[in-house]
């Protein structure tokens, strides 16, 4: 491409030269015109000088062309040279863009085939999760069937009666042992031993005709046919003269069975003298209630959420608790408190039998109260209370 333009430069040159000399001759063929007619020259040697001058025209003329021809021809290589060029700047682009693409297409075909894996891998993993998973729900229903089978044998256990785990406490039945016997100190006013006949001061001689002389002997011989369904015959000695009472024993059975424990998992004993209030009497040291705040007096307005006026709505709300702690609403000095108490699992058997002592000579009562009282029927609804909602009075009141 230079060599082109270097070729056309030196036409060029040449041309512009032969211009110059054209004009030169020409202004030569002038003055000489100018001469001859200045000195009167022939005719002929005008006519030859006039035709000198034109070939010289002429011949420059020529020269001329041929250069304009030549610069021609030089622009047409340079334009060809150009269009060469051109030509193969395109193809280099075009065999990089291909290169490009080609590339592009590589990758692309690679980042695809990556992402396909990768898909593949995760779909795995997700598969092997969901297997997972529904082996541990697998495992976590047998789990759950076992635990509800479990439960279901606890309550029917507790559904089962049996004499020996008995105290007379639990009847609403307490006695002081005397050298020659057994006494009655105290009574509970309501339930079914309120219907029994038995009364403060009474002395028991013999039950169905065997001597009594403790608490043990009382409960064993007072429920030892009650699967017949017979009453049983408790002679007592009542201001110096005996008496023979015929006590229903189905009526305390079904007492027992029918009352809830869960008052007791909490650690409450409830004051049942006010069906319309469920008033806390008294609060177990190291329960769910004494750790909650629970104090004596407080009335119990709510739980879980739910309203609270009577015994009966407070014993189902506790029954129907399935959180590990629940919300309790008491009133304390006519204010409203809202207390965070532990809901005890009913599976663990979280009865604390250690508040409950077991004495060798079981006439005596307990210094503190320990365990709840029975307390059967209530007077005004006719539902059926816990028999653990009133506490053991150490000094009960004469009626």
């Amino acid at each position: 491409m230079k060599t082109t333009f270097f070729r056309f430069a030196r036409t060029a040159f040449s041309a512009g030269t032969i211009v110059l000399t054209s004009g030169w001759l020409n202004a030569a063929a002038q003055e000489t015109t100018s001469g001859a007619n200045n000195q009167n020259p022939p005719e002929i040697n005008r006519q030859e000088a006039r035709d000198t001058a034109k070939a010289k025209i002429e011949a420059a003329r020529e020269t001329k062309q041929g250069a304009r021809e030549e610069i021609r021809d030089a622009r047409e290589g340079a334009r060809d040279t150009a269009r060469e060029d051109r030509q193969t700047t395109r193809n280099t682009k075009e065999g990089a863009r291909d290169s490009v693409r080609d590339a592009r297409v590589e990758k692309r075909d690679s980042v695809n085939e990556a992402r396909e894996g990768g898909r593949d891998t995760a779909r795995e993993d997700r598969q092997t999760t969901r297997g997972a998973r529904e082996g541990a729900r697998d495992t976590v229903g047998d789990e759950r069937r076992t635990v509800r089978d479990a439960r279901r044998d606890i309550r029917e256990a507790r559904r089962e009666f049996i004499a020996s785990r008995i105290r007379s406490g639990d009847l609403g039945l307490w006695f002081r042992q005397m050298t020659n016997g057994l006494a009655i100190s105290d009574v509970n006013r309501t339930g079914a031993i309120s219907q029994s006949g038995l009364k403060e001061g009474d002395e028991i001689v013999s039950i169905n005709g065997r001597p009594v002389t403790s608490e043990r002997e009382f409960v064993d011989q007072l429920f030892t046919d009650h699967e017949s369904n017979k009453p049983a015959q408790v002679v007592i000695k009542r201001n110096g003269q005996q008496q023979t009472l015929a006590i229903q024993t189905k009526a305390f059975v079904e007492e027992h069975l029918n009352s809830d424990d869960r008052l007791h998992d909490f650690g409450l004993i409830l004051d049942h003298n006010d069906p319309n209030h469920v008033k806390v009497q008294a609060v177990m040291p190291q329960s769910p209630a004494f750790y909650a705040g629970v104090r004596s007096g407080d009335v119990i307005t709510g739980f879980s959420g739910q309203r609270v006026a009577q015994l009966a709505d407070f014993i189902k709300t506790l029954a129907s608790a399935n959180t590990n702690t629940a919300q309790m609403d008491v009133n304390r000095n006519n204010q409203q408190r809202q207390l965070e108490i532990e809901v005890p699992d009913p599976f663990q058997n979280q009865t604390r039998t250690a508040l409950r002592p077991n004495f060798d000579n079981a006439g005596q009562r307990p210094a503190q109260p320990a365990q709840p009282q029975a307390v059967p029927n209530s007077a005004n609804n006719g539902t059926r209370v816990p028999a653990n909602t009133a506490p053991r009075l150490v000094n009960p009141p004469r009626q």
